[in-house]
């Protein structure tokens, strides 16, 4: 066959309407006057066409499957369905056979793509392959593999939602070669993370939805993000996630959280190859040899909305608008909590009822003055910071502008003055500032009706956001005085240094500096590296710094400028959005415990004003039964629950299906002593969650007793220091507790299906000594690992005695394992818990070290 014409090409491969449509869609372009010139090339002429058609971006899915499909067709045509490349000899004959195989395997890979898609297993696909690729650096056909799995990033509508394991490793795979559409999907699933963070809050969560957000968050973190706030919320929220998946039990992960939200710390504490093994505990690892103390300099950050909040490096602090007074509430980490108020001296330590008296107060206090602030707006006092808008430049006096002032407090008309910009000198504000301008500016004169604000402090800030120690820049000399030359840089912001030998005190003089200091607060501080030649117009200089101050003004409040916190002195900060507060209040729950005491009452209603704070009213609510759960547990404790509302109550908790277990306890105790209830109790006694199983296997425990026997008084000591958890460690004022282990048996080691009584005993054994080395403790045999009573009756079954035998056989093998001395300070005791027996080993610290010689 020496030739094929377009029209018998297509007799050959007939097409169907749609795919004759298809076609002259994109290949309308193609000069089909030239084939009877370009004799049988010009098939590999259009073949290029049709494949750089398919390789366009804006082709949609639908377009793309039916013109790869013809472009397969075609290829397998001139392959196998004719003889159409014999017209080709030699070298050429097997370069066009050659180029046409490879045509066909592309197109066939890119097939295979869209099947996956249509059956919608594309995450399936690109998490087995890059596991693969991980693993042996190598994939079958790898070149077609890539351009299965380029395909389906190019075409999957469900990119965002791949399994978070193939997401992390395509983002991964594709770090030297940038595919755009890769990062907008994985941006797309970290901004999902961020959505459902509520849900996991308020529907509860499983340890795998957990564990997927640690690896999207944590490639987040390695990818770095510019925007300060973003990253450092992303990075707390990682920990904490993390924190949750420990258990809450790991300081260093629950240190790294706070660090990072409150500190801006960025030290990398672990590596991609780290975590791409998707292994907890090498993450834990790493983190923990890597982990070092944050440095506590991080600028001041507010947020204005149903009240203010100013975090700073040693402060939360929380205030109604126009509050007068602080009062430190507690502290977390080294960060004290602060409470703002205008009206009466509050007390936080009162008791339940007077603490919670306090926080009404304090509750009735923000709502009050935000109301007032909003209908009655004043006057701002001089060092007040404040929301302004440029209504216009003067034209005979253009070193002037007018401004008005837009903020919920204050309210009034001034000017803002050339000096009060910048300290260079310049003619006019015409082209650096326009009408509609809006920033936060700092009131500098408040007398006779007449407002001069400055924005002077504010463009230095812009500048010491993105300085850092070691940048140069061409500076212009302003002035000299006491010693030191004050300098405009070219980019606006004013410089410090000493004054050097060889400069000229003239002004106008152009010189070479480095930054040797950028303070969060002052001036920034540089170094003379030499004259330059090089020269910028001081007008634009400082227009271009006033431009990035009104853009960021923009991007902190939507158009409305920035706010500043007014604790009855100036505060230099930058604006926070609702997502920092938000994760801020997530991050102190971290440091909840359910431990019935003043401290947790106060950090919980700290953290419900904070959402109050944010004007998020589901918060609001799910805090509101957090406290209610505390109240109710410190009611029953003091014997006080017969006003109880449950209707009220169980309303409020069955809006949040994640504090299904906290109402489950809560209606135990309110259950407490009827009967009729005992069927439910049997029930929760079985729950998967281990508080409620063991506050409803101690109230069993208690009625089954009867009257107040002595054991019956013992029995109901444990169900209340089971509701104030005072074995738990991890509490807010850090006492930390008698150190604990659970054994199930003496027996039966976990999971085995055959008896060890020597390893069991072995591992009692190491335990007590720890303690006896340390600061003492208590090993309890016949409760699982979660601290569930399980009974110690298998134990007697098996040894074929009586509880006293059972314990005189403990003193034996102490005896045995650290002489009698030590035996002598060790007590047993016999704990009842219903119907199951535990054994208590109540070990103290010994006054020498003690050695324990395993013979397993």
């Amino acid at each position: 066959m020496d030739f094929v014409s377009p029209e018998h090409l297509f007799e050959e491969l007939p097409l169907t309407k749609e795919e004759a449509s298809i076609l002259d869609e994109y290949i309308c372009d193609y000069d089909f006057t030239v084939v009877g010139k370009q004799g049988p090339e010009w098939i590999f002429s259009f073949l290029g066409v049709v494949r750089a058609e398919l390789g366009g971006e804006e082709m949609i899915l639908e377009d793309y499957d039916l013109l790869n499909d013809i472009f397969i067709r075609i290829l397998e045509w001139m392959l196998e369905g004719s003889d159409y490349l014999k017209c080709f000899e030699g070298v050429k004959l097997n370069d066009a056979r050659m180029q046409v195989e490879r045509y066909l395997d592309e197109a066939i890979a890119s097939r295979e793509a869209i099947r996956l898609i249509d059956a919608e297993e594309e995450g399936e696909y690109i998490t087995s392959k890059l596991e693969k690729l991980m693993v042996s650096g190598y994939l079958y056909k790898k070149s077609l593999v890539w351009i299965t799995l380029l395909t389906i990033v190019r075409f999957s509508p469900r990119l965002h939602l791949l399994p978070a394991r193939g997401l992390v490793l395509l983002v991964y795979n594709t770090l030297n070669k940038p595919n755009p559409r890769v990062m907008e999907r994985f941006n797309e699933r970290v901004a999902l993370v961020r959505e459902q963070d509520d849900a996991l809050c308020f529907e509860g969560h499983s340890r795998d939805q957990i564990q997927e957000a640690v690896w999207i968050l944590g490639a987040r973190i390695l990818l770095g993000d510019p925007v300060q706030e973003e990253l450092a919320s992303l990075r707390s929220m990682f920990f904490r996630y993390l924190y949750v998946l420990q258990d809450k039990e790991d300081e260093v992960i629950r240190k790294n959280a706070f660090n990072s939200l409150l500190f801006n710390q960025k030290n990398a504490v672990f590596t991609w190859e780290e975590l791409l093994k998707f292994s907890i505990p090498v993450l834990m690892e790493s983190i923990t040899e890597k982990t070092v103390d944050a440095i506590r300099n991080c600028q001041g950050r507010l947020y204005e909305g149903h009240g203010q909040l100013l975090v700073e490096t040693k402060a939360i602090t929380l205030a109604a608008p126009v509050s007068l007074k602080f009062d430190t509430l507690m502290e977390i980490d080294g960060v004290a909590l602060k409470l703002g108020y205008s009206k009466k001296k509050l007390s936080f330590e009162e008791g339940l009822v007077g603490t919670t008296q306090a926080w009404r107060s304090i509750l009735a206090d923000f709502s009050d003055e935000l109301r007032k602030s909003v209908i009655h707006k004043k006057r701002p006092p001089v060092g007040a910071v404040v929301n302004i808008r440029v209504k216009l430049v003067h034209n005979f006096k253009p070193t002037l502008a007018f401004v008005t002032i837009v903020d919920l407090r204050y309210d009034g008309q001034g000017i803002l003055h050339v000096s009060q910009v910048t300290r260079a000198r310049l003619d006019s504000l015409k082209d650096i500032l326009h009408p509609g301008d809006i920033m936060t500016a700092t009131v500098v004169e408040s007398e006779d009706d007449r407002l001069q604000f400055s924005i002077w402090e504010e463009l230095n800030q812009v500048a010491v956001e993105h300085l850092r120690v070691g940048d140069q820049c061409n500076a212009l000399l302003l002035s000299e005085k006491n010693g030191f030359l004050t300098w405009l840089s070219e980019s606006g912001f004013l410089v410090s240094t000493p004054l050097a030998e060889g400069v000229s005190e003239e002004r106008g003089g152009y010189y070479l500096l480095e930054v040797t200091d950028v303070p969060p607060v002052g001036r920034i501080k540089g170094k003379i590296l030499g004259a330059t030649k090089e020269r910028f117009d001081r007008h634009e200089a400082v227009a271009n710094l006033v431009y990035s101050y009104i853009e960021e003004c923009k991007k902190y409040k939507n158009g409305d400028g920035q706010g500043k916190f007014n604790t009855g002195k100036i505060e230099r900060s930058i604006g926070v959005s609702g997502k920092y507060v938000k994760e801020l209040i997530r991050l102190l729950q971290l440091y909840l415990t359910q431990e019935v005491c003043l401290e947790n009452l106060n950090l919980l209603y700290f953290i419900r004003l904070l959402a109050h704070v944010l004007g998020d009213y589901r918060l609001k609510g799910y805090y509101d039964c957090l406290i209610n759960h505390l109240i109710v547990k410190y009611e029953f404790i003091e014997g006080r629950l017969e006003t109880l509302d449950l209707g009220a109550l169980e309303k409020d908790f069955r809006a949040y299906p994640a504090l299904e277990p906290l109402w489950a306890v809560i209606r135990m105790l309110a259950s407490y002593g009827d009967r009729s209830f005992a069927g439910d109790l049997e029930r929760l006694s079985h729950s998967e969650d281990d508080y409620v199983a063991k506050v409803a296997e101690s109230i069993l425990a208690k009625e089954g007793q009867g009257n107040l026997t002595e054991e019956s008084r013992w029995r109901e000591d444990e169900l209340l220091e089971l509701l104030s958890l005072k074995g738990k460690e991890d509490t807010i004022v850090g006492n930390m507790k008698e150190k604990q282990t659970f054994k199930n048996s003496l027996v039966y080691p976990v999971g085995a299906r055959h008896v060890d009584v020597e390893a069991q005993l072995d591992s009692i054994m190491q335990d007590m000594c720890s303690f006896l080395n340390g600061q003492g403790g208590t090993v309890y045999i016949g409760m699982s690992d979660k601290g569930v009573p399980v009974g110690i009756q298998a134990d007697l079954d098996y040894l074929c005695c009586n509880l006293d035998k059972y314990e005189l056989f403990l003193h034996q093998r102490i005896k045995e394992a650290f002489g009698e001395e030590v035996d002598r300070t060790i007590q047993i005791e016999r704990k009842q818990f219903g119907d199951k027996v535990v054994e208590a080993l109540v070990v103290p610290h010994f006054d020498r070290v003690v050695e324990y010689h395993s013979e397993n």
